[in-house]
């Protein structure tokens, strides 16, 4: 039987794991929201996992999950954190959905610039937090899977401009995966009446991981909640 609370699909990122999302999805169902977290195909921290995995496995995960939304609720809103917001982005044009929200979403990505300054903060720190960081993301992101990323990419690319719900694109300035300029992109080709950007000084990428967190997840919340009205 249906309910009348509105679900929430969050969809991780590429290489990462239900955690990258997991603070906004808890605050989601204390705010009375029906959330779901599906694990991307492949997406087990294993790199043989990884590898055997393709973009429309990453696809169809995230629609299983969507699916069993559907069953509990008619109005679903897709919440797409890095390379699930591309997800996100097919996802809008295949359902009827009340609104997307992209949470640094890329369409140009690897900020050179902030990678070489985040590797001179190691330096000055005397620590290897971030030079750590890069080794275990390219651990996780074998050829193949590099391809199907940017096989989902170009292909997400064309069709944005479908997507006519109300969206909200946020971004942290200070991440070093997402260029500043995919959301310029996203924004610019959604055809939605109903769209917004906002902007984060601090986080880096796994914002949903960092001071900024509690921000994001306002923001998200505050949106949600003006849909009702």
């Amino acid at each position: 039987m249906k309910h009348n609370k509105a679900g929430c699909l969050v969809i991780h990122g590429f290489g990462g794991s239900i955690h990258e999302v997991e603070p906004l999805a808890e605050h989601l169902v204390e705010k009375g929201y029906e959330a779901s977290c599906p694990q991307l195909k492949g997406h087990t921290g294993q790199r043989q996992d990884m590898k055997k995995a393709t973009y429309e496995d990453w696809i169809d995960s995230a629609e299983q999950e969507l699916l069993g939304l559907k069953d509990k609720t008619d109005e679903i809103v897709i919440i797409g954190f890095s390379m699930g917001g591309l997800i996100a982005v097919n996802l809008a044009c295949k359902y009827n959905i009340k609104a997307i929200i992209t949470i640094n979403t890329p369409i140009y990505y690897w900020d050179l610039k902030r990678v070489l300054f985040n590797l001179m903060e190691d330096l000055r720190n005397k620590n290897a937090h971030n030079f750590m960081r890069y080794m275990k993301a390219n651990e996780n992101s074998p050829i193949a899977a590099m391809y199907n990323f940017q096989l989902l990419l170009n292909k997400t690319k064309a069709k944005i401009y479908k997507v006519d719900c109300p969206a909200l694109i946020l971004q942290a300035k200070d991440d070093d995966t997402v260029r500043k300029s995919s959301v310029d992109y996203i924004y610019e080709s959604l055809s939605s009446e109903h769209k917004e950007i906002k902007f984060y000084n601090n986080g880096g990428h796994q914002i949903l991981r960092s001071q900024s967190a509690d921000k994001v997840i306002s923001d998200v919340t505050d949106f949600l909640d003006s849909l009702r009205n």
